[in-house]
């Protein structure tokens, strides 16, 4: 057995400093949608209104009949749509399944609402 013991050990080198936390932030809770405030003069009229339709709330029914309601999110070319924070009704009337992030075919879209923003008049 050796004849060492544990303080003939040494340790060299620099300490690590842990990062400092983040600054507290006392912004109030927003939610934050990927559509641009401003729009590109450039588009399409179809790249347009898909554009304007970015962060609304899309009603789609499906093959098998089930309705999912959620935030529009993004296309692509061949026409699946995603929707953020979806909600699945089997049954209309009944509690629906929380879904979060869901991408829909194209081939399984039936119909498909946008919630229009109603034009209030003052009379």
């Amino acid at each position: 057995m050796l004849g060492s013991d544990i303080s003939d050990f040494s340790i060299s080198g620099t300490q690590m400093q842990p990062p400092p936390p983040p600054p507290a932030t006392a912004e109030p809770f927003r939610i934050t949608t990927n559509s641009p405030q401003m729009l590109d003069a450039n588009l399409t009229p179809g790249r347009r209104k898909l554009q304007k339709w970015l962060g609304r709330v899309l009603r789609i029914v499906i093959t098998d009949g089930r309705v999912l309601v959620g935030f529009f999110n993004c296309t692509d070319r061949d026409a699946n749509i995603v929707l953020s924070m979806c909600a699945e009704y089997l049954v209309e009337g009944q509690e629906p399944r929380l879904l979060g992030n869901v991408m829909v075919a194209k081939k399984h879209i039936v119909s498909l609402n946008i919630d229009e923003p109603r034009t209030s008049t003052i009379l």
